[in-house]
């Protein structure tokens, strides 16, 4: 197994730094395939579904290096007592893969989370809705989900804690980008490139759909920036969203019940 495992709380630059890893690493690939969801994630495996189970060890038995995305916490990860072999395949790649974490700024992980989902709700509803996110019954303790900051904020704490993890931010990686790539590559034991690019986002973004489901269904490679529903290199706006009083001290208060580094 030579995977390289990619952790992040939602709308962190998850796809931004497996962009960068497979522009950067030859023969690096994302796994993709029709029995696959179509944003395939670690955590996709507790849907305990054989068809994707099938696929994806089949993609992973690979020699070149494959990346996978997760969205789950490490406690989700490296399960006490797996139930299953889906449970088993999720706690041997978090053993035996190198592990990348991408943090992003809270506020700008909210507001993009809001504009990704498009709820029916103020954003001042929605950063006080339970957070939604994860297979439930493998936790341990669900005081975190109580709202949507405190989730992102004990997610990016916990991660942190880990040993064995290589730690970055969002942040580094756009403004700082050639330094941060030559870290991480070295982290993970692969060597400096002649040059180091930033993957791009491209302009006409249906046309990067297009790409993206065609890959899916194995017709076409994936497109340089594998991103969902990117922004378009839009700000976040934090001054307007976080505008009430009343939401910054929310923010505040449940930010500090997990603090990060």
């Amino acid at each position: 197994m030579n995977t390289i495992l990619v952790s992040s709380h939602r709308r962190s630059g998850t796809h931004f730094l497996i962009d960068s890893l497979r522009k950067h690493i030859e023969d690096a690939e994302f796994p993709s395939h029709r029995h696959l969801p179509v944003d395939f994630n670690l955590g996709s495996l507790f849907s305990k579904d054989e068809k994707v189970y099938d696929a994806f060890t089949k993609l992973i038995s690979v020699s070149t290096p494959v990346i996978i995305k997760s969205h789950l916490l490490p406690e989700e990860c490296h399960l006490q007592s797996p139930k299953d072999k889906y449970e088993e395949l999720i706690k041997e790649i978090f053993v035996k893969s190198k592990k990348l974490y991408i943090s992003r700024d809270g506020k700008e992980v909210l507001i993009s989370l809001y504009k990704f989902l498009s709820p029916s709700c103020t954003f001042s509803e929605f950063i006080r809705e339970n957070n939604d996110h994860v297979v439930r019954e493998v936790r341990s303790n669900l005081d975190f989900d109580a709202n949507r900051v405190s989730y992102w904020s004990y997610h990016t704490s916990q991660w942190q804690q880990e040993q064995a993890v290589k730690q970055l931010s969002f942040s580094e990686l756009k403004n700082d980008f050639q330094a941060a790539m030559r870290e991480i590559l070295q982290f993970l034991g692969y060597s400096e490139p002649a040059t180091i690019i930033k993957p791009a986002i491209p302009d006409i973004l249906w046309w990067q759909r297009i790409q993206r489901k065609l890959n899916h269904y194995g017709l076409a490679k994936l497109p340089e920036s594998s991103s969902v529903r990117p922004n378009k290199r839009v700000a976040a706006g934090a001054n307007q969203y976080f505008a009430n009083a009343e939401d910054e001290q929310f923010f505040q208060t449940n930010k500090m019940k997990y603090p990060i580094d």
